[in-house]
């Protein structure tokens, strides 16, 4: 994992003196990153790691035998003593993967690849992050799907019209002929079955239902996928939708049981085949199940808004093209830097042109291009900053004779001048959904004719024009196989 945030470390007046703030969960790494730098040198932090239990507490896990148990113990008591609460105090700070009876950290190359690169120091430091939840978050991203093309609507607040913009692509789509499949993956705040189902037609199953019995250990056979599936009304003869909607007919029967299955949803237990699968590697079952290009040209996936599991299955797990929703507000360039942040520490080995498949809209945009500027250069600062080919600009070599004075993050002139530049010579493309008085109460059941070409054309051209370039280019790939 690379965090581009260049943290310093504390210092004190002698050797042994304690530190007198408390070490808290952001400081804790960095500082027992510095001990060992300080300690034994450059070198043990490359050839070794850290790992994080699911408190919180970390060990410094060697991987080599080049320290004696002296030396071990002695790093081991300072590390207790200047970190408090996020160390094992039980004698395991400095461990090896026997001690800890970890067999996964006994190869060297497998301890490497379960670890996430934190650039804490110039070359950075090795993590291996232990989760109960969010571990889906640590995954390395699904390479680019095959047809049909794949679609994730993403966005970290709701109520920035990230719904109704999949509804106008899949009308779009369908009244050109495709075939579209909609995915309501928003299990606590569902709309999809809503806007694009009549009641008589939501079919017996939601996706809810899917992960409840896919986690009770029920076969789940043709006869239960296909009832997780309703035909909606669009595509005016031409094309089709299909939607599988978070909530089906069954729940809406027995209500009461809602919040019982949203309790056990997220559970990652064994399946009925002995598999123990995450969120994320059940999802992309579920979408490999009926993502075949015989029956659908696209498949368009709602995701639930913020940093939810769930949104990392969604934004990491399908292979698709990701479209991250926000508007000219401050929580929204708050919220993509937290993800984005995160995003960028993924190795850049294994991403295999992932982050070149996101895309930034912004939602109720003004209808002057000028206007529009300021929402455009603070998403592509973000995006060039984190996740772009240049997010590796140099790292600032720490001084770690300050161990044990302060954690205060600082940051580079110089980083600040390479990211200006950066974005001058490579601006990031922004997707503009203009502000449309008609979309504000949008409900398609009751007025169909708000997912006509001539009402939703003028606002949502930009969106579309990307959205039918990929299923071009998804459909021709497949043709020329």
């Amino acid at each position: 994992m690379v965090l581009d945030c260049k943290a310093s470390i504390r210092d004190g007046t002698t050797e042994g003196e304690k530190l007198t703030t408390a070490i808290r969960f952001d400081d804790s790494l960095p500082a027992f990153a510095g001990l060992v730098k300080l300690t034994w040198g450059d070198l043990a932090l490359d050839e070794n790691l850290f790992l994080r239990d699911v408190s919180g507490r970390l060990t410094f896990v060697l991987l080599t035998d080049s320290k004696t148990p002296e030396e071990r113990s002695q790093l081991a008591a300072r590390a207790v003593e200047e970190l408090g609460a996020y160390v094992d105090k039980a004698g395991f700070a400095v461990a090896s993967p026997a001690e800890l009876f970890d067999d996964s950290l006994t190869s060297l190359a497998a301890a490497f690849k379960l670890s996430i690169r934190h650039k804490l120091f110039e070359g950075g430091v090795y993590l291996v992050d232990r989760r109960i939840v969010g571990s889906d978050w640590l995954r390395t991203p699904e390479p680019g799907a095959s047809a049909p093309a794949r679609f994730v609507f993403s966005s970290l607040k709701g109520g920035v019209g990230r719904s109704t913009a999949l509804c106008v692509v899949a009308a779009d789509l369908a009244g050109k002929g495709r075939r579209v499949l909609a995915i309501d993956m928003d299990l606590e705040a569902p709309g999809l079955g809503n806007m694009l189902l009549p009641d008589e037609i939501l079919p017996e199953f939601g996706l809810l239902d899917y992960f409840v019995e896919l986690e009770a250990g029920n076969p789940l056979d043709d006869e239960f996928f296909e009832d997780m599936i309703g035909p909606s009304w669009l595509g005016g003869g031409h094309g089709r939708v299909d939607v599988i909607p978070a909530i089906g007919k069954r729940s809406l029967n027995y209500p009461m049981n809602v919040l019982g299955k949203l309790a056990r949803a997220y559970f990652a237990g064994p399946t009925v085949t002995g598999e123990s699968l995450t969120f994320s590697e059940r999802m992309l079952k579920l979408v490999e199940r009926f993502a075949k290009p015989v029956r659908y040209d696209a498949v368009l996936i709602d995701a639930r808004a913020g940093l939810h599991e769930t949104t990392a299955a969604a934004v990491l797990g399908l292979g698709a093209e990701v479209l991250f929703f926000g508007q000219d507000q401050p929580q929204t360039y708050a919220g993509y830097e937290l993800l984005f942040s995160h995003l960028g520490t993924l190795p850049k080995g294994e991403r295999d042109g992932w982050q070149d498949r996101f895309h930034i809209v912004q939602s109720k945009a003004p209808l002057d291009p000028a206007r529009r500027v300021k929402f455009n250069d603070r998403m592509s600062s973000l995006v060039t900053k984190y996740l772009s080919r240049y997010s590796d600009v140099p790292s600032i070599e720490i001084d770690t004779a300050s161990l044990r004075e302060t954690f205060d993050v600082s940051w580079s002139d110089d980083d600040s001048d390479a990211v200006n530049t950066i974005l001058e010579e490579d601006p990031v493309p922004v997707i503009a959904v203009l502000d449309d008085d008609r979309f504000r109460i949008f409900d398609p059941i009751s007025d169909r004719n708000i997912l006509m070409a001539g009402t939703y054309l003028d606002s949502f051209h930009e969106l579309l024009e990307l959205t039918e370039t990929v299923v071009d280019s998804f459909a021709n790939r497949e043709k020329s196989q």
